[in-house]
């Protein structure tokens, strides 16, 4: 079968348009990084800040678990993945879950109720997620 050059250059804009399109609903994946990273954040500031216990652990997991649930379910009825997106986050995945153990190993209870303390360190457990996020997003 012969293709003409019009009809070549026809399927390769549709095949453009389609990995654009790929791209554009790809994006989810920064987005999802992005609300949980906040939500490490927020978590952080909850478990450091809120006294007593009973009501730290209701607070944290009153917000906690419908995140998580939440975020797998949105991600589950995600039409696009992007390729390589899972290599690609999990150092931000790792880099968060270590520093934010590290922030309440260290934190509490010697810093339960500081807030010059578990500000700072809901800033810095953000972080690599937030960049994963940021990278993603930029790609």
């Amino acid at each position: 079968m012969d293709v003409t050059r019009a009809q070549a250059t026809a399927d390769l804009a549709r095949g453009e348009q389609a990995a654009g399109r790929i791209r554009n609903e790809s994006r989810w994946f920064a987005r999802y990084l992005a609300v949980f990273a906040a939500g490490f954040g927020v978590l952080t500031l909850v478990l450091g800040l809120v006294d007593p216990l009973w009501l730290r652990l209701t607070v944290s997991g009153v917000l906690w678990f419908p995140l998580v649930i939440g975020m797998v379910v949105w991600a589950v009825r995600q039409r696009a993945w992007p390729d390589g997106a899972g290599r690609r986050a999990l150092p931000g995945w790792i880099g968060t879950g270590v520093l934010y153990g590290v922030a309440l190993f260290v934190g509490t209870p010697a810093q339960l109720g500081n807030a010059a303390y578990w500000l700072p360190a809901a800033v810095v457990v953000v972080l690599p997620l937030g960049i994963a996020a940021w990278r993603e997003w930029r790609r």
